[in-house]
């Protein structure tokens, strides 16, 4: 796919992907075989500290099923993280 059309592609395909339902947007991953590797650490290290920070603020405010989701979501990306950083760190040593 050139370059001209891949922008074009994308741009059809995010508004779509952000419409449909989660299940079905996992089955796409799944079939389509997206995978997660370092260089999304910045992003999901940038949602790491934002979900860090709304756990408090949302707990001070008794959004418990919020801030629940938010500790899911600490409790997610915090070893998923590790281990993007230690496989990036094997792949230097090379």
């Amino acid at each position: 796919m050139t370059n001209r059309m891949s922008k074009h592609y994308n741009q059809l395909v995010e508004p779509y992907v952000g419409l449909e339902s989660m299940e079905v947007t996992e089955t796409l991953l799944d079939l389509c075989g997206a995978t997660i590797d370092e260089r999304a650490l910045p992003l999901l290290k940038q949602r790491l500290r934002e979900e860090r920070v709304k756990v408090p603020l949302l707990e001070a405010r008794g959004y418990v099923r919020l801030r629940e989701k938010s500790e899911q979501m600490v409790a997610a990306l915090t070893p998923l993280i590790a281990v993007l950083e230690a496989g990036r760190s094997e792949e230097e040593k090379r």
